[in-house]
């Protein structure tokens, strides 16, 4: 069983824009979670197997360009974040990485987010992953589609960029769930996803793993 958190909260806006423009850049912080449970393991007291941990620091930049097709270039930023599994050796995975990154959207349709990272060297006597990068990637590139108000579908891939064919794809899709208050949309959200490829978890980052996973997701709570 995984279990996922991710929640971020605004620290500080109009740092590079004027404040009393409409459109005003911000300052986030942020915190992401992802642990397994070994629930059917019974005959090891049904331990938690890995748990990875991921603070990170976000700028984004707003902006309004409209591009061929109708698209808008909705904002750029920067970030820097600490992934880290918790563990000491022979199981401590952890890399430090900072990333430039940038969105577009289609009317409420369609939304494309595209990542890059570098990652930030370590000292080769303490490195415990020192190829992490050859596996998880260089680079990632979200799609996704609005298909109606309930259902929405989602596909992110990431790749090395160094010829090595290491990386992953992840296939989502999410359907809502009742009705939220007042008759708004709900939260809730039947989430199904197809992953393949290297990095689900940092504890198995070098190996390539299928997995098909069904569950509920809470979303802006």
């Amino acid at each position: 069983m995984r279990l996922s958190l991710s929640v971020r909260t605004k620290l500080a806006s109009g740092l590079l824009t004027p404040a009393d423009g409409t459109l005003r850049d911000s300052l986030w912080v942020g915190y992401t979670q992802q642990s397994y449970w070994q629930v059917f393991n019974s005959a090891l007291s049904r331990p938690f197997r890995n748990a990875d941990h991921a603070p990170e620091v976000i700028y984004v930049y707003p902006t309004t360009l409209k591009l061929p097709g109708g698209w808008l270039w909705r904002y750029s930023g920067a970030g820097l974040v600490h992934q880290s599994n918790g563990q000491s050796d022979p199981l401590s995975r952890s890399w430090n990485r900072y990333y430039l990154m940038t969105g577009l959207e289609l009317d409420n349709r369609w939304q494309i987010q595209a990542k890059l990272w570098k990652r930030i060297a370590e000292n080769a006597a303490s490195d415990n992953n020192p190829d992490i990068q050859n596996y998880i990637g260089r680079g990632e590139l979200k799609i996704g589609w609005n298909l109606n108000r309930d259902n929405w579908l989602g596909l992110t891939a990431r790749g090395s960029l160094n010829g090595s064919g290491k990386g992953s794809a992840r296939l989502e899709w999410m359907h809502t769930l009742g009705d939220g208050w007042m008759g708004g949309k709900s939260n809730l959200r039947l989430h199904a996803q197809l992953f393949s490829g290297y990095g689900d978890s940092l504890l198995d980052y070098n190996y390539k793993r299928t997995m098909f996973s069904l569950g509920f997701s809470l979303l802006d709570f």
